[in-house]
Order: C-alpha cells, then sequence, then structure tokens
C-alpha cells in the first residue's frame, strides 16, 4: 500500500482527507473533566516506590492520551484491513454527511436512461458527484458542466477528474453537470459519457 501511494497522488490526496476528517472526530469532541478522584485512583495503582504520579504541564489530559491512542490505533486498523478507505465506505460517508448538510439528490442518467451514480447538489454552488466504484485502472472519471442558454450552451467545460468514486465540484454557472471515463489526466471533451443530472430547479 505504501508503495502505490508513493506513485499515486489521487490516493495520498484521499488519505489525506479521510485522516483529517478522522482526526477531526476527536478535535469536535467537547472538553469534559474526569470523574472526581480520577487521578488519585491513578496514583493509587502505580507500583510501590515509583514516585508520585503528577500531571505534567503542558501535556494532554489522561483522556486526551487514550482518545488519541484509539485514534491511532483505529487509522493504522482501518487502513491495514482496507475497511477506512474502501469506496464503499468513503462514498457512503460522503453521502451522509452532504445529505446531512441539506444536499440534493439527483441521480446522474446515461443515455439509456440508466442510473449510474448520484450527484449531491449543494444550494451553495458545491456538488459532490458520487460513483458506484472508482475509475478502471489507468482511467479516470471527468465531470463536465453545461448551460442551458447563451453563446457557449451545450458545450462541456471540464470540472476536475477523480481516479476515485468521489468527486467535489462546483456548480455555480452551468445547469447541468455528467460525468464520462477517460484516459489518466483526462480529456479536452468527453470521449466516453457515463451520465448527467440538472442542478437547478
Amino acid at each position: 500500500m505504501e508503495a502505490h501511494l508513493a506513485q499515486c497522488p489521487a490516493c495520498r490526496a484521499e488519505v489525506a482527507r479521510q485522516r483529517d476528517a478522522l482526526y477531526g472526530l476527536a478535535q469536535a469532541l467537547p472538553a469534559a473533566d474526569p470523574p472526581p478522584g480520577t487521578w488519585e485512583r491513578i496514583e493509587a495503582r502505580r507500583a510501590p516506590g515509583a514516585g508520585p504520579a503528577t500531571p505534567s504541564v503542558g501535556r494532554p489530559p489522561w483522556w486526551g492520551l487514550g482518545l488519541a491512542a484509539g485514534v491511532a490505533l483505529l487509522l493504522a486498523g482501518g487502513v491495514a484491513s482496507g475497511w477506512l478507505f474502501s469506496p464503499a465506505r468513503t462514498a457512503q460517508t460522503d453521502v451522509q454527511r452532504w445529505t446531512a448538510q441539506g444536499a440534493a439528490q439527483r441521480p446522474l442518467i446515461s443515455r439509456s436512461g440508466a442510473a449510474v451514480g448520484t450527484l449531491l447538489v449543494r444550494p451553495d454552488g458545491q456538488a459532490l458527484l458520487v460513483l458506484g466504484r472508482p475509475a478502471p485502472g489507468g482511467q479516470v472519471y471527468q465531470a463536465w458542466g453545461r448551460r442551458a442558454s447563451g453563446p457557449r450552451a451545450g458545450v462541456p467545460v471540464s470540472l476536475g477528474l477523480t481516479a476515485g468514486a468521489t468527486l467535489r465540484v462546483t456548480w455555480t454557472g452551468y445547469d447541468s453537470v455528467g460525468v464520462s471515463l477517460e484516459p489518466a489526466g483526462g480529456s479536452p471533451a468527453p470521449t466516453r459519457p457515463l451520465g448527467r443530472a440538472d442542478v437547478r430547479g
């Protein structure tokens, strides 16, 4: 896995994003004092002759150390098992978070009428493309914005690309957002369109 991460910018970015989210959970916890007498009980359990147990200045309280250790173990275990960074889990977590933030879900519909994924649209101009799986090896998903009217109506404009299963884009100024499958590095125009969804209305 480390060898792959050294060669794959998309996966390194995903790991960094997931690590930030995981540690953000610990930072979001409200401050809480340990129950009365906790430090005395810890001190009483120390081996005889070990000297008084006094907290070090500048170090986090005992529960902070335990929480940090727990988070580190969860992160290590999640990476080792593939659970934490699995595409399905990442996509599910993203959908839950965006839905909680008030995003509207719109299916990405192919030309044949099949749903190929979901577009989560927020009123702040952000959208999240959610596909069922990462792009096949050596390829990427590329997002496109289209205007329904004006001098460049119908002309696809690249909004970004990813080798993963999700992609955040800015939809402001466009009437629809679509996704295509492209060679690594993307394309100047869609070569294999997968689906599209309206972002207005």
